[in-house]
């Protein structure tokens, strides 16, 4: 086994192991949660356990993050060479 890989086995320890502890020791934790806007107000039909609400906010955030990267290359790029800028003149 190469060095990158036993990097990446022991990284792989270090956030796998808690997760599974933090899931494990938390699994019985349960929380209701709602929400009240202006115009209406939303509850969760059962309580859920704590774990799966961590990971579910875990996972949107990290779906969104990876969603929004390309937007944001777009967004910061500076464009072709042959783009024009905001004053009408050529940006090279």
């Amino acid at each position: 086994m190469s060095v990158v890989r036993w990097l990446l086995l022991v990284v792989l320890l270090i956030a796998a192991v808690p997760a599974a502890l933090f899931t494990i020791q938390n699994a019985n934790w349960v929380a209701q949660l709602s929400i009240d806007f202006h115009f209406g107000a939303y509850k969760l039909k059962d309580a859920m356990p704590v774990p799966y609400l961590m990971w579910m906010a875990f996972g949107g955030g990290l779906l969104s993050g990876m969603l929004a990267i390309p937007v944001l290359k777009l967004a910061f790029s500076g464009g072709g060479a042959d783009s024009v800028d905001d004053y009408g003149s050529s940006s090279v």
